[in-house]
């Protein structure tokens, strides 16, 4: 039986360890899931993933060293991804309060709105894929911060 996905496609545990297999199988599902819902999201509003990464990040003003330190990259790599964002008019660069040399990101009242609208279509189409029910939600919130933290 050929599988869905190339990490099914071998057992790399022993036969002792089958849970192992399906936690991992599982997780790596589910990551490709979450991938496929953030892509068909970021879609529908013209946006790349890493662009609803972006608005999902802006909660404050964060400078681009910042930002590409939470992404654990170089802030020239990032350059490309806030003047795309900034042409849309979803955020802006604003001088910082402390030190005016360094540029600000914050969120637009577009990038706002357009976050709030992409906040809730990921929260329901990924309530919708998990099978949940609203009274799952925050179990299965408190798993995932526990395995995250």
């Amino acid at each position: 039986m050929r599988s869905r996905f190339p990490w099914e496609t071998w057992r790399v545990t022993n036969d002792e360890s089958p849970a192992a297999d399906q936690l991992v199988d599982g997780l790596l599902d589910v990551s490709h899931r979450v991938n496929q819902i953030v892509s068909a999201v970021a879609a529908r509003h013209d946006l790349t993933p890493q662009q609803v990464g972006l608005l999902r990040m802006l909660d404050e003003p964060m400078s681009m060293k910042a930002y590409a330190e939470d992404l654990s990259c170089d802030p020239s790599n990032v350059t490309g991804l806030v003047d795309r964002a900034e042409l849309l008019g979803l955020v802006e660069r604003v001088p910082d309060p402390v030190d005016r040399r360094v540029r600000m990101l914050t969120l637009t009242a577009k990038g706002r709105a357009v976050r709030t609208r992409v906040n809730a279509e990921l929260a329901s189409e990924m309530v919708n894929a998990l099978g949940s029910t609203a009274g799952d939600l925050s179990h299965i919130a408190r798993l995932i911060e526990s395995a995250t933290s």
